[in-house]
């Protein structure tokens, strides 16, 4: 659910477009204010792109129209070109919980009016009906709209198997899979099936000698790079103890292991990534800004499919 301004696509002062991703899909989300002139609504209808994950588009449309105002016995001229506009979208009108006006006239002798709308995908489960909420709204005339988007639970697994490297463990497991590796028989490769039951032997095999040396350990805030064996072991120790000497052998092997991990990684940044910006904190390589996409003859490339297209027409 983060968020992103995708100025790339429409760049509007009454007009913004926000991403967010939801699995493979980008989706879209549409923040319009529309003035008397309906100058934001005219812009979409001559500039609107094939945005077709669009779940949700919504704000002060300054439309007013029997068919969501009961209490106004007229309709726009302008109602046509915004439902228009949400069809090409795949949207739908959203009809609140709890109907009512959602902007308060300064002057009592005006009435009350419905020009806040939200149009819903109806095909995105996530998205249901708006609510209105004249309590929240304090010195604004405008009523803020509340859609509740459901979340599935979802179990987040915090841990991972590893093998610490130049580890006893790791010499173990590339002894059994070259092991494995030179007691392949590849004489009876005569058919598609003898290369496939071969094939599974010896993942099966290397997946046991994985498990066989690999210890799963649990990410927290307090999981360190520099961690290994020696740390874990004396720590121990000092803890079933309470011995002093057992403290200072920690504190030796903390010290130990961070000059050891630092040095290998000062190694591998000074020759192999060639990348000295990663030794600074505050002057790392800097990245593209979020709003940034790929434009290819003139349209922007949302998803894998146009980028590959993008990709294999630019290399012919």
């Amino acid at each position: 659910m983060k968020f992103t301004l995708r100025l790339n696509i429409i760049n509007h002062r009454d007009i913004n477009v926000l991403a967010f991703h939801s699995g493979q899909h980008i989706n879209y989300v549409i923040n319009v204010y529309s003035d008397d002139n309906q100058s934001a609504l005219h812009f979409l209808n001559r500039n609107i792109v094939d945005l077709n994950n669009t779940v949700v588009m919504t704000g002060d449309f300054n439309i007013r129209d029997n068919d969501w105002d009961p209490n106004y016995p007229h309709h726009s001229a302008h109602t046509e070109d915004l439902l228009t506009l949400a069809k090409s979208l795949g949207l739908d009108l959203s009809p609140p919980t709890n109907p009512g006006p959602t902007r308060f006239a300064d002057n009592p002798r005006d009435t009350n009016s419905v020009i806040d709308l939200a149009f819903i995908n109806p095909n995105n489960s996530g998205f249901g009906q708006h609510s209105l909420h004249p309590e929240l709204r304090r010195p604004s005339d405008h009523v803020p709209l509340i859609i509740e988007v459901s979340i599935n639970k979802t179990n987040i697994d915090n841990s991972f198997w590893s093998i610490s490297k130049d580890s006893e463990e790791e010499n173990n497991f590339i002894k059994a899979i070259t092991d494995n590796i030179l007691a392949l028989d590849t004489s009876n490769i005569t058919s598609k099936e003898n290369l496939e039951t071969i094939v599974q032997q010896s993942a099966s095999t290397f997946s046991e000698a994985w498990y066989s040396q690999a210890k799963k350990k649990c990410i927290t805030k307090h999981s360190k790079d520099w961690w290994n064996h020696a740390c874990t072991e004396s720590l121990n120790r000092y803890r079933n103890t309470g011995d002093i000497e057992y403290w200072r052998e920690f504190k030796s092997n903390i010290r130990v292991a961070k000059r050891k991990f630092f040095d290998n990684k000062i190694h591998e940044i000074t020759s192999s990534n060639k990348r000295p910006w990663d030794l600074m904190n505050w002057v790392k390589k800097k990245n593209l800004p979020t709003i940034e996409s790929i434009i290819y003859e003139g349209q922007s490339c949302n998803t894998l499919p146009e980028l590959w297209h993008t990709l294999h027409s630019s290399l012919l």
